[in-house]
């Protein structure tokens, strides 16, 4: 099925996560011990932390580990062999979620007033995760 649209973000992550969802609502940070963390209207990601590199400084400058999130708006779920880490209906009023964090968002359009958001990944690490897939759902009300 080919997605409404798609987003790939591929950047360091200062501060070792990632939120999708509302930019105004209350970041949750209660991991357990898991990759992602939900809120009644925001995700938090665990991932790649930037400076997880055990690499050397290049030109006075790190070279910064990534992390990459793509994003797929779909009409209906899709299977996946990857392991599915949260699927999780949060509140987008204005209908759109926003993805980042402290240092910058983007706004991508949402399919609705609620959106399910399954998360997923290959591999699901524990200091975070270095690729990870998101797909949005309009969810019925």
């Amino acid at each position: 099925m080919q997605p409404m649209a798609e987003l790939t973000l591929r950047r360091p992550w200062h501060w070792g996560i990632a939120v999708l969802g509302d930019q105004q609502a209350d970041v949750p940070t209660n991991f357990e011990g898991r990759n992602v963390a939900v809120g009644r209207d925001v995700i938090t990601l665990s991932v790649r932390h930037a400076q997880d590199t055990g690499g050397d400084k290049f030109e006075g400058d790190w070279d910064w580990a990534t992390a990459t999130i793509y994003v797929r708006s779909l009409i209906s779920e899709e299977a996946t062999e990857r392991h599915v880490l949260c699927d999780h209906v949060i509140v987008t009023a204005q209908e759109t979620v926003a993805l980042g964090d402290a240092d910058e968002m983007v706004i991508i359009p949402a399919p609705g007033a609620q959106t399910r958001v399954i998360v997923s990944a290959t591999d699901a690490g524990s200091t975070g995760l270095e690729q990870v897939w998101v797909d949005l759902i309009a969810a019925e009300d």
